[in-house]
């Protein structure tokens, strides 16, 4: 058997662009991403989403901290079953609403328009339907990251990178892993507990966005540029599709079979 990774932390993103949770468990379907994930964006450029024709929009049209850094500011709690989002200023909350009714969402557009002020390029306008995914790719799938790479990849960058998980915005982390070994994994089947869970689909190719540290907002080091100079390439982290209905843990273990 290939080396086996353990499953050190789970996150989930809720609203796009925004801070995310941290999870006990990860219940996951077959062919689906987690059912919470990234389920709300808002738009910064629009309006572009249509609710009744719901389709994928580039990441850049919503307001995200690589174009607008005071989001850092901010962090935001979200509630699975009633979708309130709950907007916290140095430890105070500033607004919630559910994002599931009209006046939910307009609670929260009312206090990002007047936070934001002129950065904000137009009103900003939560989106979502509660089924639609708002990720950088369109497809069903889930995000790993090997903590043993970012250590790595800390060195090559000149910055310690492995306790910093907000900036890269996995799904899963995983340790134990002897660095990049997991880009070996692309195109296989990977084992959860030593039965078939998922197919580890593709590499993720590192945008700016990594360049912008999650507790500042401040563009702090030089990561896909350094990568491509330094390593010939930009990925860091693998997309899994889940094949099977299964539940994740903090301890679990990863591999994939030789």
């Amino acid at each position: 058997m290939t080396a086996t990774a353990i499953v050190d932390s789970l996150h989930c993103w809720p609203v796009k662009g925004f801070s995310g949770e941290r999870l006990e468990h990860m219940d996951l379907r077959a062919h689906q991403p987690y059912a919470h994930d990234r389920l709300w964006a808002v738009e910064r450029a629009g309006p572009l989403f249509d609710p009744d024709a719901p389709r994928h929009i580039p990441k850049g049209k919503f307001f995200q901290l690589v174009n607008t850094p005071r989001l850092a500011e901010l962090k935001s709690r979200y509630d699975t079953e009633s979708t309130r989002l709950t907007l916290l200023h140095e430890g105070r909350e500033v607004a919630s609403g559910a994002l599931n009714t009209e006046e939910g969402r307009r609670t929260i557009e009312d206090f990002l328009a007047d936070w934001l002020g002129e950065l904000a390029p137009n009103r900003p306008r939560v989106v979502g339907i509660g089924t639609h995914h708002f990720f950088d790719v369109p497809k069903p799938f889930v995000s790993l990251i090997n903590l043993e790479t970012l250590a790595a990849l800390g060195e090559v960058v000149g910055r310690p990178l492995e306790k910093e998980r907000e900036r890269f915005r996995a799904n899963i982390y995983v340790r134990d892993l002897p660095a990049w070994a997991e880009a070996e994994w692309e195109g296989r089947t990977v084992l959860l507990n030593g039965k078939p869970a998922f197919i580890a689909r593709e590499r993720i190719g590192r945008c700016v966005a990594t360049e912008v540290n999650p507790e500042t907002g401040a563009r702090d080091v030089v990561i896909p540029r350094t990568m491509l100079q330094e390593l010939g390439h930009k990925d860091c982290g693998l997309y899994l599709e889940p094949i099977a209905g299964v539940t994740l843990r903090p301890g679990d273990t990863l591999q994939v079979a030789d």
